[in-house]
């Protein structure tokens, strides 16, 4: 992350939604603001990991997913996604 404020107003907003979704899912706003700029970027980090991983989510996990890659600078990691992309 080059910029931390950026893109931890970014993860925020992206976790904030998301929360309000499915609050039991994912935590409060609170908890993200107590969280360091590390802390917030390893639990999105292994919560990118966690969507990617699963089966296909619906409309909430997905755009959850795309929104930290983007955040995160990460790009998919399963091939079939890449060979998708190549088509």
């Amino acid at each position: 992350m080059k910029d931390i404020d950026q893109d931890r107003f970014a993860l925020m907003s992206a976790l904030t939604r998301a929360n309000m979704a499915r609050p039991h899912d994912y935590p409060n706003p609170g908890t993200l603001i107590a969280m360091s700029d590390e802390a917030l970027r390893a639990y999105a980090l292994g919560l990118l990991q966690l969507l990617e991983e699963a089966p296909g989510g619906d409309s909430v996990e997905t755009e959850l997913q795309q929104e930290l890659r983007v955040i995160l600078h990460d790009t998919p990691r399963t091939s079939a996604t890449t060979s998708t992309d190549k088509r």
